[in-house]
């Protein structure tokens, strides 16, 4: 199974091994072999084996049970905090929000695909020159993984985003990832309907999972909307720099999703009647609902949702607002900085907000 490479780590129960040759960290499991390739010094034998053993985790999960039976952590935080690093505009407002000693690191794909890297890769240049910050990028072909089990090209799980973090933490020494999930994500199901993320399964599995192996799970943008990420890339000059499409070289394509929602905030444009745009219009509850509806209402495109004009009335005014039980979740030793930030940029949601009740498709499962 480990031919012609060295072999670093393997599961008792030979599910899944590590190896190394070369530059090329490889992972041995029934979906084939997947690699990352890591910088040049970097030692995957003083990588701690809790390391790998989480990374296949994250890899894994969806489709083999007992990744982790009998597995007792022991790693201890490292230093510096970390950021999975898109290039997108969520993940540039966290960079915007996390201090300087933040490690930037960004997952490149490493096969041909119809997603690019143009976006990314200016806004990566334009730090390097005006701040002298590294963004470190590492290839993988990881995404492919999930094509064994019939599915499209993607993350097995959401913290398969930050895989290639959790395989550099003790070559990075780092304390802690974010990961740019803005209230759309995490206060809101589905993006329309609100919830208490801190009480969900998926916090509790993963931000415990995670600091058991001395890396703490940090949500910058938890308690604000993708709206004010949007402002807040804009407040701090990157606007003009910033791209979340990832179709085309920026300004962006103009005809996905995100180019309508997300770039069309920045000033680019958009065709309304693109077939991404009006399929995902057309969903019944809409894609990321509460944006997406603000924004119709921000550009008034509500005759292309005419069964939803009824929201016309609703009050999104806290949209634009934080909602200060999200600073909770984050590290004691990162907090102040992140949220000195947020509360200088908008102001709280308040206690009678319909924030606090919101569901916009009740009858949705």
């Amino acid at each position: 199974m480990l031919r012609k490479s060295a072999e670093i780590i393997s599961d008792k129960s030979e599910i899944w091994a590590w190896s190394i040759k070369g530059r090329n960290l490889i992972f041995h499991s029934p979906a084939g072999q997947h690699f990352w390739k890591m910088p040049r010094d970097f030692d995957p034998f003083s990588t701690h084996p809790d390391l790998y053993h989480v990374a296949a985790y994250t890899l894994l999960s969806p489709w083999i049970k007992g990744i982790l039976d009998g597995w007792e952590p022991s790693r201890n935080y490292g230093t510096y905090p970390s950021l999975s690093f898109s290039g997108g505009i969520d993940s540039t407002a966290c960079y915007l929000l996390m201090p300087e000693n933040t490690v930037l690191v960004h997952h490149r794909r490493s096969f041909k695909s119809l997603l690019k890297h143009d976006g990314a890769d200016r806004l990566f240049t334009h730090i390097t020159k005006n701040t002298g910050r590294t963004v470190h990028s590492i290839p993988s072909n990881h995404e492919k993984i999930r094509t064994h089990w019939d599915k499209p090209n993607g993350f097995s799980t959401d913290l398969a985003a930050a895989v290639h973090l959790i395989l550099l933490a003790d070559y990075l020494d780092l304390r802690g990832i974010a990961l740019g999930m803005p209230i759309d994500n995490t206060y809101l199901w589905h993006g329309h309907r609100k919830r208490d993320f801190s009480e969900t399964g998926w916090w509790k599995q993963w931000s415990n999972l995670l600091s058991s192996v001395g890396l703490d799970l940090i949500l910058p943008i938890a308690g604000v909307s993708e709206a004010t990420a949007v402002n807040i890339v804009k407040e701090y000059g990157l606007g003009d720099i910033v791209s979340s499409c990832l179709r085309s070289k920026h300004p962006g394509c103009g005809r996905c999703w995100k180019c309508f929602h997300k770039n069309g905030m920045l000033g680019h444009p958009y065709d309304i009647q693109a077939r991404e745009i009006q399929t995902f219009l057309n969903q019944r509850p809409v894609r990321t609902a509460t944006h997406a509806l603000w924004w119709v209402g921000q550009q008034n495109h509500w005759d292309q949702v005419p069964d939803l004009e009824y929201f016309k009335d609703y009050d999104f005014s806290w949209w634009l607002q934080h909602y200060p039980l999200a600073f909770d979740l984050l590290p004691d030793w990162i907090r102040d900085g992140i949220q000195q930030k947020i509360v200088k940029l908008t102001d709280p949601i308040p206690d009678d907000s319909s924030f606090h009740d919101w569901n916009l498709f009740p009858d949705a499962p």
